[in-house]
């Protein structure tokens, strides 16, 4: 769990105080003002714990949690002022939500225990909300499986825009949101409800990604209407719904709003399935850029850079053949898999997951799991299947 803690307080002799009594005990930060304070959050990862003075220059304790949450709301606040004003109190607990209000002098233990306090209620509300977003990311990954096995024409897509996402956040420094993860997962959901002659663009990848297609247009606005019925998924769909009409100029580092979040993240979106298109069609580098650039005219620099420095390859990678009751998750399919009567059940280019190797086992009779077949996989993978 995060120690850190960060003191707010316009008297410098006060911090000094709290650095040698408090510094030992947890990763401590202190600032001279809520100015202060609020840079401090900018340039570094979020506080666990921040204790602020309530009377301060320009800006007093209350203004500077309004500022502060808007940036870090599971961040826990504590108040301490020398004001014994109940009203003060009051407006503290009201306004700023303030977890624990603290009255001047404070003895150090009692400030500890407080802080203390103040980190497990970080720690509670921090693990609720991974313990969310992995049940929900959980259930999306099982749910596109299973359309993959139904919808491969589609779904084979939707693995690859994840990866392309993923990596443009790294080379962006985007962070890690778990919003951008499920959208890139969610984002081809409604093509899976168009005509059928239109779900074969999906696989082909005709202009999905330009703003003349109707068939993006009309696959996302059904996709955001599917999403926005799942509770606490809006932003999700926000990002699946507006991706059409992003010009791919944003790039922000850090939304503080789920507005901007969603603005990035259907850029991502953009941008990541122009990407498969043109990667698809043969392109690379400085001319599968241009081509983006075609269709975004606005795309920002940043962003062409961290494309330009996408990897082209995995070299890790290498194609072996082997058989069925030997297939592994992460292994790439190098040939389609039919059914006896031709149906096709999994294309080429699909990353293997757990239900997608069951599907196929349970598919295959007794006989067939012998039989092989050719896939990439990493090369620890393949030494592990030789000396197995």
């Amino acid at each position: 769990m995060s120690k850190r803690v960060l003191f707010v307080d316009d008297e410098q002799s006060l911090l000094n105080g709290i650095e040698r009594r408090l510094a030992g005990s947890f990763d401590l930060v202190t600032a001279s003002g809520g100015a202060e304070a609020l840079a401090q959050m900018d340039d570094r990862n979020p506080f666990a714990v921040i204790v602020t003075d309530m009377r301060m220059p320009k800006m007093d304790g209350v203004q500077f949690i309004k500022e502060a949450r808007s940036r870090a709301p599971d961040t826990v606040y504590i108040m301490l002022t020398g004001n014994q004003d109940q009203a003060t109190a009051i407006q503290a607990l009201n306004e700023g939500h303030v977890f624990r209000f603290l009255t001047k002098p404070c003895q150090s233990a009692e400030l500890v225990t407080a802080v203390e306090a103040g980190l497990r209620q970080y720690e509670l509300v921090t693990s609720e909300k991974e313990l969310l977003q992995k049940t929900f990311c959980g259930a999306v990954s099982v749910l596109t499986d299973v359309l993959a096995l139904s919808h491969p024409n589609i779904f084979n897509r939707a693995e690859r825009i994840g990866q392309y996402c993923l990596a443009l956040q790294a080379e962006l420094g985007l962070g890690d949101h778990w919003e951008y993860k499920l959208a890139a997962k969610l984002g081809l959901l409604g093509f899976a409800l168009l005509p059928e002659s239109d779900q074969v663009n999906a696989d082909v990848g005709t202009q999905l990604g330009t703003s003349s297609s109707e068939q993006l247009r009309q696959a996302a606005a059904t996709g955001q209407r599917l999403i926005e019925r799942i509770p606490r998924l809006s932003t999700v769909a926000r990002i699946i719904g507006r991706q059409p009409d992003v010009d791919g100029s944003a790039v922000i580092q850090n939304p503080r709003t789920d507005e901007a979040k969603a603005n990035m993240g259907a850029t991502l979106l953009r941008v990541a399935m122009l990407w498969d298109e043109i990667s698809r069609q043969g392109l690379r580098g400085t001319e599968a850029v241009e081509e983006v650039q075609r269709s975004l005219p606005r795309l920002s620099l940043e962003m062409a850079q961290a494309l330009l420095a996408l990897p082209v390859d995995d070299s890790n990678e290498e194609s072996v053949e082997v058989r069925f009751c030997d297939l592994r998750e992460g292994m790439v399919l190098c040939e389609d898999i039919v059914s006896d009567n031709g149906s096709m059940l999994i294309r080429k280019g699909r990353r293997l997951t757990w239900t997608i190797i069951e599907r196929l086992y349970n598919s295959q009779v007794p006989g067939d799991r012998l039989r092989s077949i050719r896939v990439r996989a990493s090369t620890s993978t393949v030494d592990q299947l030789v000396h197995a």
